[in-house]
């Protein structure tokens, strides 16, 4: 009697041992934002084929329960196992009541909120004693937009190998890499169909930052066509975002030609900013008094019918001690458009700020 009572203990230890080598790998900031998400958790086995049911809970701190998922029986390999396709698609889910739970169910997402992912597993032979529990804790956020930055959308460059930027993903994950891929509009093209069916100039992987100097191997940009370009985020196998497909168009004017601006003299920025009115014909002209030493004008330029699209590459202008006669040349931007009319923000080196208003003429 007693050497049975030992066999007994033995096989059930053995059953615990077992499942104490068995782990569940699942990344919840990428995964657990969906319930298809949910089926993508690894399942680690040190031990012989097993077979097996898993339980997935969801519960969220301040809503409680919000589903349940169980699986059918399926076999547990020694090794790293991905839950079967069709133990996924004969999931039985359960779900809970409340608000958050009736949005789960109604579009398969989880929204904002401070939640725990319970994964059992169960031996369907040692029901009673073969069982792993593994939990994870996330606080979910929403994911920002993957945005450009530059070249910004539509615009023109005078760059053969421009500096491209991106926001970087949001909420940060450790491990994510960015995907840039760009590509020549061909004529009757739109940007997306670029992208799809144009060979790539760039489709370059493994970016680690939100910038990337241009491919010193990638064909350089041919004036006067247009090019489209978008980021992916991803982790591993998993995209998590994508960017929106901006197009832009590499447009160098000949440096031979250059638009002379008219002699119309240098009017004193103090005068100009008392007035509400001037026109700028390619050219914005004002003189400045600088008292100190060399340093360089720091200036914006902000256009009143767009005022949330950021006008980019304007001249550095460094001023000299004593008088400046300041010019600046609009005509090689595109964001300046005709009869149109902007503001421009000047801090001078005595620490004041001019602002001046002026409507843009094409020359």
């Amino acid at each position: 009697m007693f050497q049975k009572f030992i066999l007994l203990l033995v096989c059930i230890c053995g059953s615990l041992c077992g499942y104490g080598q068995v782990s569940v790998q699942f990344f919840p900031e990428i995964h657990g934002r969906t319930v298809d998400g949910l089926f993508n958790a690894r399942i680690i086995s040190n031990s012989d084929q097993a077979r097996v049911r898993l339980t997935i809970t969801i519960e969220e701190e301040k809503a409680g329960k919000i589903l349940t998922l169980q699986t059918e029986p399926f076999t547990l390999s020694r090794g790293v196992n991905s839950i079967p396709a069709s133990a996924v698609r004969s999931a039985s889910i359960h779900t809970g009541q409340g608000t958050v739970a009736r949005l789960v169910q109604q579009n398969g997402f989880l929204p904002q909120g401070n939640y725990e992912y319970s994964f059992t597993i169960t031996d369907q032979i040692a029901v009673s004693t073969g069982e792993y529990e593994q939990t994870y804790q996330y606080d979910l956020t929403p994911s920002a937009p993957l945005n450009l930055i530059e070249p910004y959308n539509e615009d023109k460059i005078c760059e053969k190998k421009p500096f491209l930027s991106w926001q970087p993903y949001i909420p940060h994950i450790n491990g994510v890499q960015y995907q840039l891929q760009m590509a020549e509009i061909k004529n009757q093209q739109n940007a997306v169909e670029a992208l799809n069916y144009n060979l790539p100039i760039i489709n370059q992987k493994g970016i680690i930052n939100s910038v990337m100097p241009y491919p010193s191997n990638s064909k350089d940009l041919q004036q006067g066509k247009k090019y489209a370009w978008q980021v992916t985020a991803y982790k591993d196998q998993t995209v998590l975002n994508r960017s929106e497909i901006w197009e832009f168009t590499y447009d160098c004017k000949d440096s031979v030609v250059t638009v002379v601006p008219e002699d119309n003299g240098y009017r004193d920025i103090e005068d100009l900013a008392k007035g509400n009115y001037y026109v700028a014909k390619g050219f914005l002209k004002f003189a400045v008094v600088n008292s100190y030493e060399e340093q360089v004008l720091k200036y914006e330029i902000i256009s009143l019918s767009n005022p949330n699209k950021k006008i980019k590459k304007l001249p550095k202008l460094t001023i000299q001690r004593g008088n400046n006669s300041i010019t600046i040349d609009l005509t090689n931007s595109s964001s300046f458009k005709n009869d149109q009319s902007y503001i421009i923000n000047i801090k001078l080196p005595n620490g004041s700020t001019k602002s001046l208003r002026f409507i843009f003429k094409e020359i």
